[in-house]
């Protein structure tokens, strides 16, 4: 535990040396128009679908709302509305609708006490996005980053333009995999993406729905060994979630996890790994993960 702790205080110092490099760098691209980030960015990602990205994304979210600490949450996997239903929410406005124009600040949804959605909207288009939409996803992002502690995306599974982008602007990927060999070998095609993409960013790994923290620690292993023999890649084991039969009785009833089965063993997962994100924030003097603590 003290050695993935370090790991992730290391990650936070790259992170903000990045933010840092952002702030100094000439102009380039549409990202040069999108502002700075004034929070941690975390896109949540993975290989393949169903292995629990919005879960994790709703759930750490609300480990850290536990501590009065603001939190953006954004449904990049749009079209599918899974966190808005997570949430139990019903939003007017969508990531689709703030592309096209309309003010990121009256889309923000307040789902819980300290935690703002984004939605992805269900059944909305997201395709053939202009520069001018990226740029201005992007901005307002940027502009609205410095109210919240942390700012959580749940991309789409696979590989797609948002998720590039949102690398590109200085988000860390979280990548998500489960001990299944389809999940473990399209994430690895996820890791391989990153490294052809030249993207920059060293991902995290989370071992979602594992029977034991052997079985998550060989699937981790397995992962990053892989990508450090194969591809030169460093990866960050961050942190595993336990296969809980809570977490399927929570997203019938439309409640999170954190708020149905406060004491189950996999919300005893989300709030560890939230408090070792938390950990490197302070770690740094606030720099990141300080601001916007309470409303």
């Amino acid at each position: 535990m003290a050695d993935q702790a370090s790991r992730l205080r290391e990650q936070m110092s790259q992170w903000i040396q990045a933010q840092q490099l952002h702030r100094d760098a000439p102009p380039e691209g549409d990202e040069a128009h999108a502002g700075v980030l004034s929070a941690p960015v975390f896109a949540v990602m993975s290989g393949k679908g169903g292995v629990g990205k919005s879960n994790l994304c709703v759930n750490l979210a609300l480990a850290f709302a536990e501590d009065e600490m603001r939190v953006l949450v954004i449904d990049a996997d749009t079209g599918f509305a899974d966190v808005e239903i997570l949430f139990d929410s019903t939003p007017l406005l969508t990531l689709c609708d703030v592309v096209a124009g309309a003010s990121m600040e009256e889309a923000l949804l307040a789902t819980r006490p300290h935690v703002d959605l984004l939605a992805g909207g269900s059944g909305r288009c997201f395709d053939g996005i202009g520069e001018d939409g990226w740029a201005r996803l992007l901005r307002a992002i940027a502009r609205v980053s410095a109210r919240y502690a942390w700012v959580l995306v749940d991309c789409a599974p696979g590989v797609h333009a948002l998720a590039e982008r949102m690398l590109k602007f200085g988000a860390t990927p979280i990548c998500v995999v489960t001990p299944e060999p389809t999940a473990i070998t399209d994430g690895y095609a996820l890791l391989k993406w990153m490294h052809v993409k030249n993207l920059g960013a060293e991902p995290w790994l989370v071992v979602n729905r594992a029977k034991s923290k052997a079985e998550a620690d060989d699937t981790a292993s397995r992962l990053v060994d892989a990508a450090e023999r194969f591809l030169k890649m460093r990866v960050v084991y961050a942190g595993w979630i336990r296969d809980d039969p809570a977490v399927v009785k929570s997203v019938m009833a439309r409640r999170p996890l954190l708020q149905l089965s406060p004491g189950s063993p996999a919300a005893s997962n989300y709030r560890q790994l939230a408090r070792w994100i938390r950990a490197c924030g302070q770690t740094f003097g606030g720099d990141a993960g300080a601001k916007g603590a309470a409303r």
